[in-house]
C-alpha cells in the first residue's frame, strides 16, 4: 500500500506539471511557432480514452473502436473552427460505432461520452479571449481539488458510505470535503486569477457565484467519477486500464473532468446568450 502511494505521487508529480504548462503556455506556442499544443493534447487525449474504451468494451481494438479514435481526434482539431459540424461529426461517430459493433449501444454512446468533453474543453479555450487559459485552469483545478479533498476527508472521518453498490470507498463526509475543497481553490482563483472577469456581472457577485459553482461542479464531478465506477463494475474491472502507474488509465483521472467540463460550457453558453466567448 506504502508503495502503492509513493507511485501515484511520483506519476502526479510528473504529469501534473505538464498539463498545467500545456494549458497555460499552449496558446503561446501556436502563437509563436504555429504548434497547436493544446489540440495536439486533447486530440492525444481523445485517441487514449477512445483506446480504453475499445479495451474495457471487448478486450482488442475494433473496427467500431477505431471510428470512436477517429471522431475524438476530429473533435479535437477542428472544435475551435466549427463546433456545430462536431456535433455533426460526434452524431456520425456514434452511428458508424453503433453499426460496426452490430447495435451495442452502450458501447457506441461512448463516442459521445469521449467527444463532447473534448468539443467542451475547446470551446472554453479558443472561444474566451486571450485568457481563457484562466478558466480552463480553474476548471482543472476545481476538480483536483475535489478528488484530493474527497479522498483526504473521507479516507481521515470515514462514515456512511455514499453510494456502496457502485463505489464502496466513497463515502459522505468526502463528499462534503471534495465541496470545501473545490470552493476553496474556486475563491482562490477568482481572487488572484481573475476568473471572474469570464461572467458578466460586478465581481463582488460573480466571486460570490464561482465559489458557489465550485460546489455545483464538484458533485457532477463527483457524479462522473461514480458513473464511471458505474461501468467497470458492469464490465468486472478495477481500473480502466494501466497507463498512468498507480492511478489506473486515463479514464480513471478525468472521469470527473468529463462531466465538469460538459457542464460548465453549457452553463456559459446559457449564460452569455448562445455564445461561448463572454
Amino acid at each position: 500500500m506504502h508503495s502503492n502511494i509513493l507511485i501515484r505521487i511520483f506519476s502526479s508529480v510528473l504529469l501534473a506539471p505538464l498539463v498545467l504548462a500545456i494549458i497555460w503556455y499552449g496558446k503561446s506556442v501556436y502563437d509563436v511557432y504555429g504548434v497547436p499544443v493544446f489540440k495536439i493534447f486533447l486530440g492525444l487525449l481523445g485517441a487514449g480514452l477512445a483506446w480504453e474504451w475499445d479495451m474495457m468494451f471487448n478486450k482488442k481494438q475494433t473496427t467500431a473502436g477505431l471510428w470512436m479514435t477517429i471522431s475524438a481526434m476530429l473533435t479535437a482539431f477542428i472544435s475551435e473552427d466549427n463546433p456545430a459540424f462536431v456535433l455533426w461529426v460526434i452524431l456520425m461517430g456514434t452511428t458508424l460505432s453503433f453499426w460496426k459493433s452490430k447495435g451495442r449501444l452502450a458501447f457506441s454512446l461512448g463516442t459521445a461520452y469521449i467527444c463532447l468533453p473534448l468539443l467542451a474543453l475547446s470551446s472554453l479555450y479558443y472561444t474566451n479571449g486571450d485568457d481563457a487559459r484562466t478558466l480552463v485552469l480553474w476548471l482543472v483545478f476545481v476538480v483536483w481539488a475535489t478528488d484530493i479533498g474527497g479522498y483526504i476527508v473521507g479516507k481521515t472521518i470515514g462514515g456512511p458510505k455514499l453510494c456502496p453498490a457502485i463505489s464502496p470507498k466513497k463515502t459522505w463526509a468526502g463528499l462534503l470535503g471534495a465541496i470545501g475543497f473545490a470552493m476553496l481553490v474556486a475563491y482562490v482563483f477568482a481572487l488572484f486569477l481573475k476568473a471572474y472577469e469570464y461572467v458578466n456581472l460586478p465581481i463582488h457577485h460573480t466571486t460570490r457565484l464561482l465559489v458557489f459553482s465550485a460546489g455545483i461542479l464538484a458533485v457532477i464531478s463527483q457524479i462522473g467519477d461514480l458513473f464511471e465506477s458505474y461501468i467497470k463494475r458492469k464490465l468486472n474491472l478495477k481500473d480502466s486500464s494501466d497507463l498512468i502507474p498507480g492511478h489506473g488509465g486515463l479514464f480513471d483521472r478525468v472521469d470527473g473532468l468529463i462531466f465538469a467540463a460538459a457542464i460548465t460550457a453549457l452553463a456559459i453558453y446559457i449564460m452569455n446568450g448562445g455564445v461561448l466567448s463572454s
